[in-house]
């Protein structure tokens, strides 16, 4: 007779990685692999690898847990659960250290529970503090930043920049063209205005999203009347995560016995950071140091374990300010009390949290605007009827095959990227390149970003406008794969293969400058084709057409928060390939990833 964990390793239904840590518990707790331990072991493994951080006893008592509706795959019911867990050596208690541990009804990997822990610490001791201001000096600094707008209740934007200037911790949340980057150079503004030695670091997830923060610093802090002696004292460069913490591919230079040198940290792209390199970044900085957030809490979480933007943020619930925080914030914007959100009873968080109200991108009638609406709404129906409406020439629909991408798509793709292989000098077609991209949900399969570069690919070179199909070529557009801090390349940067003499290919990328970068095809690091790429990868980019292709058979893998983030990289027109059924069930599916920091930072 087959072993439980093995039959479920031979259907595919938990991963080598899952077995391994299932069969060195049982081996350590002195049991088979039969045992419910084992089986919890394989169970949080396998959930852990797919996002989340912790198993909900609660939730999974009694159920089948691996998409199999054998009794291979049930759960225990939860006292007998609890029980067999609670007998185990490989289970700690809080206090207790041991490969797993149970923290009431939740069942951890040890060292994702301490994470949770060091985040929650992180923010927590960071609420009551406020650092040293002249509220006098402040409040004239927000009336010069932000004028008296007569139609606007609040301004969102200056409450928000209030809330960052007066807290040791603080979430800048909004959707595209909400004035996240505008509010954040009058933050930085306002607390050099306050004290000019401040150490500001600023950084993001990927090199991607910081390379983009600082350009978008640079370019909008000229449409602002700074001082040029604040100007001056601007952060003029930005890090990777890793890069600010020092790492070198096997360890952190920056941790709780050797702190980074700031008093304020900004991190861009908050959605994208996973549970583990939030408390690393919070286990390295001083206890003095001021954090602020900025993101967008309806966007995708990060690719690895958890959802810490959502969590702290309450996972899409209205943020409601406690009276006395509301008072406070009242008195240095001049934005009426009543205007503002309260509850006595909110959670202190909450006191921390601004949503960017206001689409300076997306107007109230404009198409996208109420296409991402509906989809953040769970209404698939109404998103339908935007993308299908006849009298909508800005978005469309097309309906996907079964086992195939429609021609129309490729035709598409094919259509807008002729202009930039029409262009002669590598800037032009930098440029052009970067107004429309073909957006997948999945890399694998007919309907992921190979397959689409695949028949991209073709069809350009079929149309004649790519001339070889060698492994480098004029025109092919190319995506860096992972950091290379030597090259100045980082995931998700996106270049072309040029011409730019005769006889000469090289790889081309455009600088925050304005200027372009060539190197030597040799000293590319890992990289990909970028015709199509994932509506992760693209998180951070806007682009003026996209593309978003939907598998007709994956609806475990889609999302309201991935169709969010897909549609909302749009900024005029947005094409939408997929089946009816297929959208509806995608905005009806929210992301719940397992997690106790919600909880813990107060969310009911």
């Amino acid at each position: 007779m087959n072993k439980r964990l093995t039959q479920l390793l031979r259907e595919n239904l938990i991963t080598p990685l899952a077995y391994q840590f299932a069969q060195f518990i049982a081996e350590q707790d002195g049991q088979d692999e039969d045992s419910i331990v084992a089986f919890s072991a394989a169970l949080l493994s396998e959930l852990n690898q797919k996002g989340d951080v912790c198993i909900n006893l609660q939730q999974h008592a009694s159920q089948h847990c691996f998409n199999s509706l054998s009794d291979n795959d049930k759960a225990p019911a939860l006292n007998e659960w609890r029980k067999a867990l609670l007998a185990s050596e490989c289970v700690a208690l809080p206090g207790e250290t041991a490969p797993m541990l149970l923290d009431e009804d939740r069942l951890y990997l040890y060292r994702f529970w301490r994470y949770e822990q060091q985040v929650q610490q992180g923010i927590l001791q960071r609420l009551p503090m406020s650092p040293e201001i002249d509220a006098q000096s402040l409040q004239t600094g927000l009336q010069d930043f932000f004028p008296a707008q007569e139609k606007q209740a609040v301004d969102w934007q200056m409450l928000a920049s209030a809330m960052a200037a007066t807290s040791r911790f603080c979430v800048i949340s909004g959707g595209p063209g909400t004035g996240k980057t505008t509010t954040l150079i009058k933050v930085l503004a306002l607390l050099l205005q306050q004290n000019k030695r401040l150490r500001i670091k600023l950084a993001a997830p990927t090199g991607k999203a910081a390379a983009r923060m600082l350009e978008s610093i640079r370019a909008r802090q000229n449409e602002l009347q700074l001082a040029d002696r604040i100007r001056a004292l601007l952060p003029d460069e930005s890090f990777t995560l890793h890069r600010l913490l020092g790492y070198n591919g096997k360890k952190f230079t920056y941790h709780v016995d050797n702190p980074l040198l700031l008093d304020c940290v900004v991190i861009d792209e908050a959605s994208m950071m996973d549970l583990p390199m939030t408390a690393r970044l919070f286990q390295a900085l001083p206890q003095h140091a001021q954090v602020i957030l900025l993101g967008d809490r309806d966007q995708l979480a990060s690719v690895e374990a958890g959802s810490v933007l959502g969590d702290i943020t309450g996972h899409g619930r209205a943020i409601v300010y406690q009276p006395e925080s509301a008072n406070r914030l009242s008195k240095l914007t001049r934005i009426k009390t009543d205007d503002l959100p309260q509850d006595p009873k909110s959670p202190p968080i909450a006191n921390s949290i601004a949503l960017l109200k206001t689409s300076h991108r997306f107007s109230r009638d404009s198409m996208i605007g109420k296409l991402a609406r509906a989809i953040n709404q769970g209404d698939g129906e109404q998103a339908l009827e935007l993308l299908q409406s006849h009298q909508n020439p800005t978005n469309l629909w097309i309906e996907s095959p079964e086992q195939r991408v429609d021609a129309r798509a490729i035709q598409w793709a094919a259509r807008r990227y002729q202009a930039y292989l029409e262009c002669e000098q590598v800037a032009d077609a930098l440029q052009q390149f970067s107004r429309a991209r073909v957006l997948c949900a999945v890399r694998e399969g007919p309907f992921g970003v190979k397959q689409l570069n695949k028949l991209i690919l073709a069809a350009l070179h079929s149309a004649g406008f790519i001339q070889s199909q060698t492994l480098h070529y004029h025109g092919q557009a190319i995506l860096m794969a992972r950091n290379d801090y030597e090259s100045g390349l980082y995931n998700g940067d996106i270049g072309l293969v040029w011409r730019t003499q005769p006889d000469t290919l090289k790889a081309c990328f455009p600088e925050a400058s304005g200027s372009v970068r060539c190197l030597p095809l040799h000293d590319l690091p890992e990289h990909e084709n970028a015709w199509a790429m994932t509506v992760h990868k693209s998180q951070g980019s806007e682009f003026d057409d996209v593309l978003m292709i939907l598998p007709p058979n994956a609806q475990n893998r889609l999302s309201r928060e991935l169709l969010y983030t897909g549609v909302t990289r749009a900024r005029k027109h947005i094409t939408l390939h997929a089946r009816h059924q297929t959208l509806v069930a995608a905005c009806a599916l929210q992301t719940q990833r397992e997690s106790g920091l919600s909880e813990r930072l107060g969310w009911d």
